[in-house]
């Protein structure tokens, strides 16, 4: 009997060793998410230019940047900011349902991630700052 349990166990053992391991030898090797804090304050350009550049004018995202094809620029602060003031950005990547407007970003089965979603919407509440 106690062989039986001896060799499950050194079974099961080598099983689990050989499905693979962790693929950080060092946990100062482990990648570093930034949290989101929700109540960080949020400026225009440490956290809302990054979002529009990745997300709707960089040249991957080119729809609201330099030879768009779309009349919202969103490539720097007045662009931004009329499309804050008339309500669209919000609207658009938040996907509220607002059915004259688009679901951003375009073609994407998803919206943008909710921390940065927050970013927006702090700094919109804040008054959108140029700062």
């Amino acid at each position: 009997m106690l062989k039986k349990i001896v060799f499950g166990a050194l079974s099961l053992s080598f099983l689990f060793a050989g499905l693979g391991g962790c693929a950080y030898d060092n946990v100062g090797d482990l990648p570093m998410e930034v949290p989101c804090d929700p109540n960080a304050t949020v400026s225009y350009s440490a956290d809302i230019v990054p979002i529009m550049s990745v997300s709707c004018s960089s040249s991957d995202a080119s729809c609201h940047g330099p030879g768009n094809f779309n009349n919202a620029l969103l490539n720097d602060y007045a662009g931004v900011k009329v499309e804050v003031d008339n309500g669209k950005l919000i609207s658009s990547i938040t996907w509220d349902g607002v059915a004259t407007l688009s679901r951003m970003p375009s073609g994407s089965s998803t919206k943008i991630d909710d921390c940065s979603i927050g970013k927006i919407e702090r700094w919109i509440a804040a008054g959108a700052p140029n700062n």
